[in-house]
């Protein structure tokens, strides 16, 4: 039975074989072997149509990537010079509080200066006043001296 079996698949194999192939069916396959081919080079020229448009939208994504990057440096920068100016500001706020006071006491001491000036020449005047009046005045004679305490007089 085996042999029986293995005889009529060599015999569908042979018959099969050995006739030829129609040239309608063939030039069918032909054709249909081109189409394939057609739309096999389409899809590949889409296909690399779709990379080389990936490739330059991830070369885009990259500088976009890039410019971020940069911006965030730049604002980081930024955020620093801010607090660094903010501390200037602050101590040149603290210094003009400081020169204010220092104004203020400088104002005191020059009206003090301008008092003491004021009260300096009305002592001058008084001491004028007084030594004016001492000899514009003659000196009153002094009490008559004691016998014993009598000075030689010069004729």
């Amino acid at each position: 039975m085996r042999f029986l079996c293995f005889a009529t698949a060599l015999a569908v194999l042979g018959t099969g074989c050995a006739t030829g192939i129609p040239l309608e069916r063939l030039e069918a396959q032909v054709l249909e072997a081109d189409r394939w081919r057609r739309e096999y080079e389409a899809e590949r020229e889409r296909a690399e149509a779709f990379a080389l448009r990936m490739a330059q939208l991830e070369s885009a994504l990259e500088q976009v990537r890039l410019e971020r990057a940069e911006a965030e440096q730049a604002r980081a920068a930024l955020l620093e010079e801010l607090v660094r100016t903010e501390a200037d500001r602050h101590a040149l706020e603290e210094h003009n509080t400081q020169l204010l006071a220092l104004e203020r006491e400088v104002n005191e001491l020059k009206e003090l200066k301008e008092m003491h000036e004021e009260l300096s020449d009305v002592w001058y005047e008084s001491a004028l006043e007084r030594a004016r009046r001492r000899l514009n005045n003659p000196p009153q004679p002094a009490a008559p001296p004691a016998a014993g305490n009598v000075a030689p007089t010069v004729p």
